[in-house]
């Protein structure tokens, strides 16, 4: 039997230094404690340059929803089992960073909700549901950066605006602090009013409990 762990660290849009620095200490600590680790970006369309696709297939993604999940299915069915797999079957630890909560939540704050379902099903599929291999996370950590302060670093630091406002943020958050118990997950407070090393401390004793 395996003793690979499939890790995703997850959180909205203006929470990624949160999440970066979670993921260099999570690492750091589990080589520490003597786990081969591997680290894998999110695995959706974003990926595809890095697979030597995106000039071939010139996507504009985010025109379609819909077609922006058959795209995403196509990569992360990639990354899963040339990258994702392959690690886990030599058991070792993948850190991933968002994964299939990310391409659903987008999907949800565009409003894409009357075929939900079926777009929760494509992302299945992607992860080897039907193939009888699916891959699922051991652990989900959900890094919870309140929407105002995720929205001030990226609307008024980064200068990124979002249609949605505020609203787009909070109702980012909104969705994976329901989605989260569906991925084994667990939140974790990551406001500014907590030390990064607080933050990190915490999302490794979560780890420990599973190892």
């Amino acid at each position: 039997m395996s003793k690979g762990k499939f890790l995703v660290i997850e959180g909205i849009s203006g929470s990624g230094q949160q999440v970066k620095a979670g993921i260099v200490a999570l690492h750091k600590a589990l080589v520490e404690l003597g786990y081969d680790v591997v680290e894998c970006s999110n695995p959706d369309s974003g990926r595809a340059q890095e697979l030597g696709i995106a000039n071939i297939l010139n996507w504009q993604f985010g025109e379609d929803t819909r077609a922006d999940f058959f795209f995403e299915g196509a990569v992360r069915s990639e990354i899963f089992q040339k990258v994702v797999r392959p690690a886990l079957d030599d058991d070792k630890i993948v850190l991933c960073k968002q994964s299939s909560i990310s391409s659903l939540a987008n999907a949800w704050v565009k409003g894409t909700t009357r075929q939900f379902d079926v777009l929760r099903h494509l992302d299945k599929i992607s992860r080897g549901f039907l193939f009888g291999d699916e891959i699922f996370p051991d652990l989900t950590i959900f890094f919870d950066v309140p929407a105002e302060e995720a929205c001030e670093r990226i609307e008024d630091i980064m200068q990124i605006h979002h249609e949605g406002g505020i609203d787009y943020y909070q109702q980012m958050r909104k969705f994976y602090l329901k989605e989260i118990s569906r991925w084994n997950g667990k939140s974790v407070d990551a406001s500014v009013r907590r030390s990064q090393d607080q933050v990190n401390e915490e999302a490794l004793a979560l780890v420990k409990a599973i190892l």
